[in-house]
């Protein structure tokens, strides 16, 4: 009772006033949580710059009600929509779109999360854990860094420190929300996102939330999409063969270790999930099997240089194997169209295990199907 207390009280002097000294970085996000779950509706414009620079326009009514429409260089490149009942994801590239029910007692994960900034921990309450579980992982010191305004909008501004790097937080004075963040990260990378419009708990009308597809647009069965480009289709088959180079040069092919258990971790080094996951990975390869070679942990890096990925292994003192896929022919062999994805090929050579990202419980799951394929 008396640690439930200390920690209320953290959180309410962090949303009313000055920072309290023993604050940590998961209580800070702990109070960001709670000022979403006051967000009964929203309009939004984000910027997000990952690399490229996107901007979403995002609306949002509880329960599960939400359209975000991302575009880049003024032109529409996805949306997300649902109605609460019905949750639509449309490429404008290939303009095709799918549709799939809204579970009612299951989180809806999907692309939209990663273009509507901070908005996302009230779209989708396991979206908050997921970041919450980074944070505390990722940092370990919190301090405040006066005021400073994001456009009109008064902010207290927060900075989180650690190995992960350095994240800045402005959050509203009155309504303790993120109106802008900068992740720098360890290795150098720049993570930003910027709140450029806001209304809170305004009317929104339904019909923003009704997708009309445009006349040209083809309906893909979600089906027809997963076993086009989804890992999880390829569960029950024989995994693709490939063969990669690992950091040293040294080349590796999945042929050559049938009769092992592989499991292979489809990462980048920019990816926050990726980095929230890769502890996991690097307790695997130093499992009991790993270490007499019948279990084979291999990290498969998504299109990055070797230079890069070199220096965030070692800042990490990770030493898990790294295969390099520069090319992406790997990733495309798998249908990896999310990271981080993990896949478990069984001692045939038989995908027995898709995961595709990472959140509470994943670290469990892995495990376990570790364990099962080395029959333990």
């Amino acid at each position: 009772m008396k640690r439930a207390l200390l920690i209320t009280c953290a959180i309410l002097t962090l949303a009313t006033g000055a920072l309290p000294q023993n604050i940590t970085p998961q209580q800070v996000l702990q109070q960001i949580r709670q000022a979403y779950d006051k967000v009964q509706s929203l309009r939004a414009t984000v910027q997000v710059k990952m690399g490229e620079t996107f901007v979403a326009s995002v609306q949002f009514l509880r329960p599960k009600q939400f359209s975000v429409q991302v575009t880049q260089n003024g032109k529409l490149v996805q949306s997300f929509t649902s109605d609460g009942a019905t949750f639509t994801t449309y490429d404008a590239q290939s303009k095709t779109y799918t549709q799939q029910p809204v579970p009612e007692d299951k989180p809806l994960m999907g692309g939209y999360l990663n273009f509507a900034g901070f908005a996302a921990v009230a779209m989708e309450p396991q979206f908050g854990q997921m970041l919450e579980g980074f944070v505390k992982r990722s940092f370990n010191k919190a301090q405040s860094k006066g005021t400073q305004k994001v456009g009109a909008t008064p902010c207290r501004v927060v900075e989180l420190t650690g190995e992960g790097g350095t994240m800045t937080l402005f959050l509203g004075q009155k309504d303790g929300l993120v109106y802008r963040m900068v992740y720098k990260m360890s290795d150098g990378d720049t993570y930003e996102e910027l709140v450029t419009a806001l209304q809170l708990n305004t009317p929104v009308q339904k019909t923003a939330f009704a997708f009309k597809p445009p006349a040209d647009a083809k309906k893909e069965e979600p089906k027809q999409q997963a076993e086009r480009d989804d890992t999880t289709s390829l569960k029950g088959q024989e995994a693709p063969n490939f063969t990669l180079t690992d950091m040293e040069g040294n080349e590796v092919s999945l042929s050559s270790l049938r009769g092992k258990v592989v499991f292979l971790d489809f990462w980048a080094t920019w990816c926050p999930p990726c980095r929230n996951s890769l502890p996991h990975t690097q307790a695997l390869s130093q499992h009991e099997k790993a270490k007499s070679g019948d279990l084979m942990v291999l990290a498969v890096n998504a299109r990055e240089e070797l230079d890069k990925v070199k220096k965030f292994m070692q800042d990490n003192n990770y030493s898990f194997r790294v295969l390099m896929d520069k090319e992406g022919a790997v990733l495309n062999a798998y249908k990896v169209q999310g990271i981080p994805t993990f896949v478990l090929i069984d001692r045939e050579g038989k995908i027995a295990w898709v995961q595709v990202g990472f959140g509470p419980g994943t670290e469990k799951q892995m495990e376990e199907a570790v364990q099962h394929a080395l029959g333990q």
